[in-house]
């Protein structure tokens, strides 16, 4: 073979490769500038993602430690679209892109999390509050601090808790809602998200009774059968170490058992017992009188 052709087939090597290089360019330059801003974002930025995928695999401490981290990262990412878009034309389209279920299916997207294939209740619920959390971050950052390195929450006293109650001794009712004026910054459980996002949200009322709360007054009897129920689920997934036991079990959970066993344990819960032993309603159906023992059954 000689030298010439050496080098033709050399140089039609070298271009075949070039092509193949230009086209993949091409292709990856076209993948780029299809992206969104949300996209874009992640695609730059590892710490949403790896977060999101210690949440996914660990679900004893998500609540607590990565809820605030993933948080701040939603609060990054929603920030960067707004100004990658402050300059375009404001649609319905564009303007949806920023809602709790498109910035959700991103997250999830984001580790290959499928809802309907591998349930996940900690970590959807984890999820949920921290875009939460992160938009009401965007709309109002003087009311919010988030303590990454910590992982604390801290709010505006009169944001959380809009109404103090406070006992009227010796007076009928024994209680009044008086509004919270404080600006102080408190720190949070994660349950208070979902308060406050329902309030602005226009879900609940800041001081009124919701449907929600008349329903449960009205169910105590349902709602004591399903504690009982899932109280006795998570001691079995607890005893065979289940992971499930996880989906059922986190620090506002704990905090909730924690205030019944203290219950359960106090005189009132005694008092209750035996109110409920002792008496009985009257035939006239609104009173109370003391039920009489002596008589038998027949």
């Amino acid at each position: 073979m000689s030298f010439l052709m050496i080098n033709l087939k050399i140089y039609k090597y070298k271009l075949v490769n070039l092509n193949k290089v230009n086209m993949s360019n091409d292709k990856n330059e076209t993948v780029k500038n299809s992206l969104t801003p949300f996209e874009i974002f992640t695609d730059k930025n590892a710490n949403l993602k790896r977060y999101l995928s210690l949440a996914l695999k660990n679900t004893r401490e998500i609540m607590k430690v990565l809820l605030p981290k993933i948080a701040v990262e939603v609060e990054k990412m929603i920030n960067f679209h707004l100004n990658s878009t402050k300059n375009q034309v404001k649609t319905d389209k564009s303007k949806s892109v920023i809602n709790e279920k498109a910035i959700r299916e991103h997250l999830y997207n984001l580790v290959g999390y499928k809802a309907k294939e591998e349930k996940n209740g900690a970590f959807e619920t984890v999820v949920y509050r921290a875009i939460n959390l992160g938009k009401m971050k965007v709309d109002t950052p003087d009311q919010i601090e988030i303590d990454e390195k910590n992982s604390k929450i801290f709010m505006v006293s009169k944001v959380a808790t809009p109404f103090i109650i406070e006992k009227l001794i010796g007076q009928k009712g024994g209680t009044k809602k008086v509004p919270n004026q404080s600006n102080e910054l408190v720190e949070i459980n994660t349950g208070v998200i979902d308060t406050v996002h329902k309030i602005r949200s226009g879900k609940i009322s800041k001081g009124g009774s919701t449907k929600d709360t008349k329903v449960i007054a009205n169910n105590f009897k349902a709602i004591s059968k399903a504690f009982f129920v899932n109280f006795d689920r998570a001691i079995s997934y607890a005893n065979k170490r289940k992971p499930e036991f996880f989906d059922m079990v986190d620090e506002e959970v704990w905090q909730n058992l924690s205030n019944a066993f203290t219950l359960f344990n106090s005189k009132a819960y005694q008092d209750m017992r035996n109110f409920s032993e002792d008496y009985e309603v009257s035939i006239n159906g609104t009173d109370v009188i003391k039920k009489d023992k002596s008589k038998k059954i027949a």
